[in-house]
């Protein structure tokens, strides 16, 4: 047990995440599965210890939803836009992408439907999204920024949580690299919403406002981007 993470017998690794933010104690599960409990600082690594030891109940019921919600991926499948996922099988686990060709290679005994198959593909295939990203995202955030006057100083990508999109005081955007599982429309949203953060840094009405110009059906696109989760 390390000061970042907890091995439990239950759960296996819950990350442990400390902040001067925090006034409590609070326990996540992400889309993955993977636990996280957030702490104050100063606070002993024992007391996260005896939440989770007390949260087990909510655990076990979030990582159900969690496995009910996550799809099993298989032969022939898209990767975000460009990939079509390619399952092989040999003498270990491996993967690599040929042109728009997402190859994974498991031990011919494997069963492609198990939890050490298919977490082995969705984390690779981060890197299939990583591609379209660069490709894809550079291209139509500089577009839109252009046609519609916005300058922003740079673009990176991130791998966030339930994070789409986050704009900087500098300027730099951010755009997580699951957009490529969205439809256009919703990755036009993001895009057309870091963009008018880089004139208004908050969600007054004036921002909302200048969204709607662009996006007169803002609201729908919204409601619609609350129903979609970042993972495969």
């Amino acid at each position: 047990m390390s000061k970042n993470q907890i091995e439990d017998p239950e759960f296996g690794v819950v990350k442990v995440r400390r902040s001067h933010l925090a006034n409590r104690l609070k326990l996540k599960v992400d889309q993955s599965g993977k636990l996280q409990v957030s702490m104050p600082l100063g606070v002993p690594l024992f007391f996260a210890k005896r939440f989770i030891d007390e949260s087990r109940d909510f655990v076990r019921k979030s990582l159900s939803k969690v496995q009910q919600t996550k799809a099993t991926l298989r032969h022939g499948d898209l990767i975000g836009k460009t990939h079509k996922l390619h399952i092989g099988y040999g003498t270990k686990f491996s993967s690599k992408i040929v042109g728009t060709t997402f190859l994974i290679e498991v031990p011919k005994d494997a069963l492609v439907e198990s939890a050490q198959v298919q977490d082995f593909i969705k984390q690779e295939a981060l890197k299939a999204l990583r591609l379209q990203s660069k490709a894809y995202l550079s291209r139509r955030l500089k577009a839109v920024a252009e046609q519609y006057g916005f300058s922003y100083t740079k673009l990176r990508f991130a791998n966030a949580g339930t994070r789409w999109g986050s704009c900087s005081s500098s300027g730099t955007i951010s755009l997580n690299i699951w957009l490529m599982q969205l439809p256009l429309e919703l990755i036009d949203y993001v895009i057309v919403h870091e963009l008018c953060h880089t004139r208004e840094l908050n969600h007054s009405a004036n921002f909302w406002s200048q969204v709607e110009i662009i996006l007169p059906n803002f609201k729908q696109l919204r409601s619609s981007l609350k129903q979609q989760q970042p993972y495969l």
